[in-house]
């Protein structure tokens, strides 16, 4: 496997896992938080419903990574700065107690998402680097 062919497929795995989860949330919040182990007030659920358009739009907009060089550069640098900024986010909910631990999971993956696009960012593989 090249290197940019590595990267598609990170973009459209992680973009799928995005999309697929936002849409769940749009359509299905109370099913897809039940199956993510967290529970919502029924209230709460047409705010989860709204997270679930931004989490979908993270998701979809890996697809620009297909017109290479600087929007996928973009898309990742994006996608990294969101997805770090959720992890710190939950972490903090979490370790206050205002969210409970299930929610962790979503802060690992998003973690290691993050760090990850990162690193590879800053080796240049993008632009044909190390």
């Amino acid at each position: 496997m090249t290197r940019l062919q590595f990267l598609y497929l990170w973009s459209v795995a992680v973009g799928a896992m995005d999309a697929c989860t936002g849409l769940l949330l749009i359509f299905v919040p109370e099913f897809t938080l039940r199956m993510m182990g967290v529970a919502a007030h029924p209230e709460a659920l047409v705010f989860i419903s709204w997270m679930g358009v931004f989490i979908a739009a993270v998701g979809m907009s890996y697809g620009l990574v297909f017109r290479g060089g600087r929007e996928a550069t973009t898309v990742w640098s994006f996608t990294s700065v969101v997805r770090l900024m959720v992890t710190v986010y939950l972490t903090w909910k979490i370790s206050i107690g205002e969210l409970p631990v299930s929610w962790g999971l979503v802060a690992i993956a998003d973690g290691i998402v993050s760090v990850g696009q990162l690193i590879i960012l800053r080796a240049g593989w993008w632009e044909g680097g190390r």
